[in-house]
């Protein structure tokens, strides 16, 4: 008897399911920043199930296509795999849909066969505007009713909407991020012999980096997995030896270089994005040197010049939906300063190699 009703509503469901060329008209409830996810305000009850296939279009003509991933009798969440027209696909509008037969989804770009459309329009806005028509029978709430409140749809609809996986903040193409290290200690030194002096002095350090990014926003061409920067870097130190002896060092950069980002695009969200880059900088430096107890009495020297810089090496960048990022790079170093001591005509080659660890902060606009 068990079986015999579970066979029934099988195949009730199986009949009330729309089939291929069937349309239906929505409204959509939700939509992500990227336009890559939909809540709409249709489900089992409309004879919809999970893991159909869809074309939506409008007046104008076909606007995209998606595939259902979560469903409930009155929402479905469908993951938009192409969009045709984006600038028609809009946070509470009114479209139709028609099922369409299974395609098969590729994440290979070489494989791809259109360029996917880039929205020139914000994803909120009256659908109107750009001449959707509102049909008869979308409209399931109530005149007044918030789309965005509780009573238009469940908390727990809602949030599918949101774990669906990484989105892409690609409109957002421009980055500022920063990196800085500060220390400022005393010091302070003295021998155990009587009468023998004691000296005091500083043990600072700071280093700041400020940068620019650029990304594409047409990720289905090659080059948008690479990503210029420009940046000045700013290195001070004040030092003081066991003998009193102070030194002083200071370099200001200005350079450019490039990042790539061979698995995840760069514009990816909620998720790690590994990257590669390497960079050029020029710059000058100076260099002071103050005697102590080996020299008493000595008079200071300083010596200029120029630098002149290269890194190369990786790290990961992550990113919130809102544009802000944090990064970790970890790269190798090396600089060269050339630099004069006018007092005595003496010129001096300094050469600087090693690891360094950068953490940062940035945002994206």
């Amino acid at each position: 008897m068990k079986t015999a009703l579970l066979l029934t509503l099988l195949i009730a469901s199986q009949a009330f399911a729309l089939e291929v060329d069937e349309k239906l008209t929505f409204r959509v409830l939700k939509l992500s920043e990227t336009r890559k996810t939909m809540l709409v305000n249709r489900g089992t009850e409309d004879g919809l199930k999970e893991g159909d296939h869809a074309k939506f279009y409008v007046s104008a003509g076909v606007v995209a296509r998606g595939v259902i991933v979560k469903i409930s009798p009155a929402r479905s969440v469908w993951s938009i795999y192409r969009l045709v027209n984006a600038d028609f696909v809009l946070a509470d509008a009114v479209m139709s849909l028609k099922i369409t037969p299974p395609v098969k989804i590729t994440q290979d770009e070489s494989k791809m066969l259109v360029v996917e459309d880039v929205p020139t329009e914000v994803a909120v806005g009256d659908p109107g505007r750009l001449g959707i028509p509102m049909a008869d029978g979308a409209n399931d709430l109530p005149p007044g009713v918030d789309p965005n409140s509780a009573e238009a749809s469940s908390r727990a609809e809602l949030l599918a909407l949101q774990s669906m996986g990484p989105g892409n903040i690609r409109e957002r193409n421009f980055e500022l991020w920063t990196a800085i290290s500060i220390s400022s200690l005393g010091s302070k030194t003295s021998a155990n012999t009587a009468g023998t002096d004691s000296f005091s002095g500083s043990d600072a350090r700071t280093q700041l980096a400020l940068a620019g990014e650029f990304y594409s926003k047409d990720e289905q061409q090659w080059w948008s997995r690479f990503s210029p920067f420009g940046f000045v870097n700013i290195h001070n130190r004040a030092q003081m030896a066991f003998q009193g002896s102070k030194q002083q060092e200071s370099a200001t950069e200005f350079g450019a270089g490039m990042n790539w980002h061979p698995w995840n695009m760069p514009s990816v969200v909620n998720d790690f994005v590994p990257f590669f880059g390497m960079s050029m900088a020029l710059g000058t430096a100076r260099s002071t040197y103050e005697p102590g107890g080996e020299n008493p009495g000595a008079p200071s020297s300083e010596a200029q010049g120029t630098t002149l810089a290269y890194s190369f090496g990786g790290g990961f960048k992550f990113y919130t939906n809102k544009g802000w990022g944090a990064r970790a790079v970890l790269d190798y170093y090396m600089r060269s300063d050339k630099m004069k001591d006018d007092n005595v005509d003496v010129s001096w080659t300094r050469s600087v190699a090693g690891p360094r660890l950068w953490v940062g902060m940035g945002y994206r606009w």
